[in-house]
């Protein structure tokens, strides 16, 4: 029996479903039973539909259908999907297939016993399929990461298309209509499906970079980082304001090939040699399926569990941040960011985010600096660190090299005593002796994060992988800094606290503030005010405020359950302290994790409005 179909929506993309349905039905394929429109149609839809019914009831043109297709926009997706499976009938459901993560769920649930395709082209494309088979063969070697990179514009008419278009809620109902979620939505459902990572817990560690050139809610201009449960960093990075219109590749970096996948063309290029291939619709896909289950359909509703954990994320993002008018073009009616392309394709050949690549026209790219020492100083340890780092009004709230400490600079990790070998910089505290000349151990980058903590010869003591992000707050910004030391072979972790100076154990994530006037700085944390009740105690959380009456500014630090240091008069710097008054042992193979952040704040903020 040919199926029957009802279209719900046939304006917008819905007339390409349209379109597609009256070419099957010349094939035989389908058969149109109805559609439901709240608008009015023109001429082609009349055309197109002829006699078939035309409501805007959904649920009196399910009667007997055997397929449901919803291509309506977003926030009307879940009650429309709900009426096709209580109808008994098979679901093809636009992508995003819903609008939160709950609502997924909820469909997930509901849609037992029935077929639901998500409209997701770019996944029927035999490129895709190709590329994927040649990741699991291994014939690209180790995949390093996947980078995905969209240069798009859009001019004003896409924005007042409709009520929902350019917003991330509409009349309190979610729409997520941003960048990420809706045009470039393709990248990365293809990223993920590529690395076998499509289920809702396949996905962590997502990093969101929203900004916007227009006045709208939504983003236009993004980049996210993730990682997937199988190690694989996926890098997307897009923008709806490009300066040259490109169709988006997406790129997998192997250690022996490299792939470029330009999914909207079904182009697969290896090395410089390309490859076409066909491509299959989701609605072709579905009816295959249907009339032989063992053809697998291209985009269940399950396996898109990984690309809703993304969406959930952007969804309860903060606001995305405008860009800096001074950095926008109107092009007639476009509106472009200068020198936005070269930074998205830099971003998804490197797997970087717009921050770390120093974009000049985002909020996060000037706020800090990560790299090694510049300068070969006696008593230092090169390492990498954060300096300058910067609030979003542009007040540098680290010091490097000071003369009190020449070791100290910005924010970072450093460890005094390591075997005896001492990576913090410096003299080594003795009991008994003070501080003396000791041996001065070296820090050795062995990969992407990757660090060895060495002894003087450059016998590494421990490893280190460590991942530094940043994120905006409302009227701010966060630091997360994450290392994890692994043991080579039995190690010793000590500080002067440890060997018996008290109030000095000192040791591990560390950041040096600039040279301040001691007056104008206040430390306190749910133990009291001031170095004295907050050095050596154990919080949830501490906060600097810098009563600076030119330029004021405010952090909180949380994140360790290891006791703070904290130094205020002598000269002003926080960490956690590892080994605050006793040794850590670590085995070999053993590993401790130090994870760290820090929410700037430019101005005097109260505990109150920090809601500590």
């Amino acid at each position: 029996m040919t199926p029957r179909v009802v279209l719900a929506g046939a304006s917008g993309y819905g007339r390409l479903y349209l379109r597609e349905i009256a070419a099957l039905e010349a094939e035989g394929l389908v058969r149109l039973a109805g559609v439901c429109e709240v608008g009015a149609l023109d001429d082609e839809a009349r055309r197109i539909i002829g006699d078939r019914p035309v409501d805007a009831d959904l649920s009196t043109l399910l009667r007997g259908a055997d397929i449901g297709i919803v291509s309506t926009p977003l926030h009307t997706h879940v009650p429309l999907a709900h009426q096709v499976l209580d109808a008994g009938a098979h679901l093809l459901l636009e992508k995003p297939p819903t609008p939160t993560l709950a609502d997924w769920h909820g469909l997930v649930e509901r849609s037992e016993g029935r077929l639901v395709q998500v409209g997701f082209q770019s996944l029927g494309s035999h490129a895709v399929h190709r590329l994927a088979e040649l990741m699991r063969l291994g014939t690209l070697g180790e995949i390093r990461g996947i980078g995905v990179r969209g240069t798009w514009s859009r001019d004003d008419a896409y924005y007042t298309r409709a009520t929902w278009a350019g917003r991330r809620t509409l009349d309190g109902v979610p729409v997520v209509d941003g960048a990420l979620t809706n045009p470039f939505a393709h990248g990365i459902a293809t990223a993920l499906a590529l690395d076998d990572s499509t289920g809702v817990d396949d996905v962590d560690d997502v990093e969101l970079e929203l900004l916007r050139a227009r006045d709208i809610e939504a983003d236009d201009t993004s980049c996210l980082r993730l990682r997937t449960r199988n190690g694989t960093v996926v890098v997307v990075a897009v923008t709806l304001c490009a300066e040259v219109v490109r169709e988006p590749v997406l790129v997998v970096h192997g250690s022996r090939k490299r792939a470029e996948l330009h999914y909207t063309q079904h182009r697969l290029v290896i090395d410089g040699i390309e490859e076409r291939y066909r491509h299959d619709s989701p609605l072709r896909n579905l009816l295959a399926h249907l009339k032989d289950p063992a053809v697998p359909l291209h985009s269940p509703l399950a396996a898109t569990g990984g690309f809703m954990r993304v969406l959930e994320a952007v969804r309860t993002a903060p606001d995305p941040v405008p860009i800096d008018p001074a950095w926008l073009r109107r092009n007639g009616k476009r509106v472009d960011v200068d020198g936005v392309d070269h930074v998205v394709a830099k971003a998804a050949e490197h797997l970087r985010t717009f921050a770390e690549l120093e974009a000049p026209w985002s909020p996060l790219g000037g706020v800090a600096r990560y790299g090694w020492d510049s300068v070969r100083l006696p008593l230092v340890v090169p390492r990498p660190a954060l300096h300058p780092v910067r609030t979003l009004g542009g007040v540098v709230v680290t010091g490097e090299h000071p003369d009190d400490h020449q070791w100290h600079r910005g924010i970072g990790l450093a460890l005094p005593d390591v075997n005896g070998v001492n990576l913090w910089g410096g003299r080594n505290y003795v009991p008994g002796q003070g501080y003396v000349p000791g041996e001065l151990g070296r820090v050795e980058e062995s990969g992407p994060g990757e660090l060895a903590w060495c002894d003087s010869a450059g016998k590494a003591m421990l490893r280190e992988r460590r991942r530094v992000r940043r994120r905006m707050l409302t009227d701010g910004w966060e630091l997360e800094w994450t290392s994890v030391l692994t043991a080579e072979d039995d190690v010793v972790l000590h500080s002067p606290g440890s060997k018996g100076r008290a109030g000095a154990g000192y040791g591990g994530w560390f950041w040096r503030l600039p040279d301040l006037d001691p007056m104008y700085v206040r430390v306190h944390s749910p133990n009291g005010v001031g170095e004295e009740e907050v050095n050596g105690s154990t919080a949830p959380w501490v906060a600097v405020v810098v009563g600076d009456p030119v330029r004021p500014w405010t952090a909180v630090v949380s994140g360790p359950t290891d006791p703070w240091f904290v130094r205020v008069g002598q000269y002003q710097g926080i960490g956690s302290a590892l080994a605050w008054d006793a040794p850590v042992v670590l085995a070999p193979g053993q590993e401790r994790e130090i994870t760290v952040r820090v929410a700037f704040y430019d101005g005097v903020r109260s505990r109150e409005a920090l809601s500590l």
